[in-house]
């Protein structure tokens, strides 16, 4: 209660007291608000190989990426693979303020149940060429994701 009295005190009697809480307040509410950017997949290069180490011409390979706590729906972006077997995606992210986080947290508990899965999700689908099995690759969530994909050849 003393406590109290002495702030009740000070915003009346002193402007100074007043200009310091106000400016606080303030500066909580915008940290609070202001979309923070987080990185689910960082940018990812590929070089799409065959069982025998050749690179695979014009093959699609298709990037998955979501961040499970603040998007409903995942993402993706479909390309197809240069002359020499390379493909490249930008880095994906998301931006959400820590009021947005919060939020999140507290609304998906007791409603969801992630049975062990991360949060942040990334993968790309190497498909869609008949002499080729379609091939997955998983961001693991940290580091650098891998630098090469091996196709094996249908026979």
């Amino acid at each position: 209660m003393r406590v109290i009295q002495w702030i009740s005190e000070q915003w009346r009697s002193s402007n100074r007291f007043r200009i310091i809480v106000i400016s606080a307040s303030v500066l909580i509410l915008v940290t609070f608000l202001y979309p923070f950017e987080t990185t689910t997949v960082p940018q990812w290069n590929l070089r799409i190989v065959d069982d025998a180490g050749a690179p695979v011409r014009e093959i699609n390979v298709t990037e998955h990426w979501q961040n499970y706590l603040l998007e409903t729906i995942g993402n993706e972006e479909a390309k197809t693979t240069n002359q020499d077997g390379l493909v490249s995606f930008d880095e994906r992210g998301i931006r959400a303020s820590i009021a947005g986080r919060l939020f999140a947290r507290i609304s998906r508990f007791g409603k969801y149940d992630n049975r062990g899965r991360p949060i942040l999700y990334g993968a790309v689908v190497v498909w869609g060429n008949k002499s080729y099995e379609t091939t997955v690759a998983v961001y693991p969530g940290e580091g650098a994701p891998q630098t090469e994909v091996r196709v094996q050849r249908l026979r």
